[in-house]
């Protein structure tokens, strides 16, 4: 068996590797900016949203939909980090889109999927509606997969994760050191018993779109541990390239992308009673 020292060893001489490569600094910059960016609208994450964005565009969606869209965030951030993505959703044509903040201290993703599931059907009966599109960063990405696959939210139509560690983090082995009694980091650890349970859930659904946004140089979820490769789930895995594991969700090519993989799922959800039919 691999020893803790070796796993130590290997994963900071991969993360030393990706570091110095020449295509790595200017993402590490950005990197860098967008924390700083992060920090500043921070405060703003426990502020309601008004229904402002800009509406210039015109809209993929006509008309309007009521659907509505749940964004869930990552470990330690808040719904503050997802102001561009919510700025293209509305003028996509969205009108419902809400945001679930958490504590990430102290946390269960099973728990946190469970909470997820219970504010998707809060938000879905107060639009009147009987589906929802979600959205999550990072480990908001395995929270929402788990409530669809393991809490019973049957009812998305799309599940969209950005930066999400499907395959584990490999720094997350190192709370065995660092925070032993740390419930998601023992989860996060690649091969852990909460991922192998999540990808056995894995099953066929046609009526769930599910896409998957990964980036070249994100340090911290690398490559294909943020691709969903469950081949039930028919997933799209999508390239942002050169953004690191915070800047590729401010990003505003990946904003615009989200909100026309949502628009496609909406206008698939909308045509699939009459296919049954």
């Amino acid at each position: 068996m691999t020893s803790m020292f070796e796993r130590t060893v290997r994963t900071g001489q991969a993360v030393l590797k990706g570091a110095t490569r020449p295509q790595t600094v200017p993402a590490q910059v950005r990197e860098v900016g967008s924390g700083v960016i992060a920090a500043a609208l921070y405060p703003f994450g426990y502020v309601d949203w008004g229904p402002g964005g800009r509406t210039s565009s015109p809209a993929l969606l006509a008309p309007a939909v009521s659907t509505p869209v749940l964004l869930v965030h990552g470990y330690l951030a808040n719904k503050s980090n997802w102001y561009l993505v919510e700025r293209d959703l509305r003028q996509a044509g969205f009108g419902s889109i809400h945001a679930m903040n958490y504590s990430s201290r102290g946390a269960d993703i099973e728990v946190l999927a469970e909470a997820c599931a219970a504010r998707a059907r809060e938000v879905m009966a107060a639009a009147g509606s009987e589906r929802i599109h979600l959205v999550g960063h990072s480990l908001g990405g395995l929270v929402i997969r788990q409530a669809v696959q393991q809490a019973g939210l049957e009812e998305a139509a799309s599940v969209v994760t950005v930066a999400t560690p499907h395959g584990g983090v490999d720094l997350a082995h190192f709370s065995r050191l660092t925070a032993p009694t740390n419930t998601i980091a023992r989860q996060l650890r690649p091969g852990s018993g909460f991922l192998r349970a999540l990808w056995a859930s894995s099953q066929p659904r046609p009526e769930t779109r599910f896409v998957a946004y990964y980036s070249n140089l994100d340090l911290l979820v690398t490559g294909r541990r943020a691709m969903m490769l469950e081949p039930e789930l028919a997933a799209s895995n999508v390239l942002v390239k050169d953004h690191g594991h915070l800047s590729v969700v401010l990003s505003r090519r990946l904003s615009a992308s989200v909100a026309e993989e949502i628009a496609v799922a909406e206008v698939r959800a909308r045509r699939a009673p009459s296919h049954a039919a």
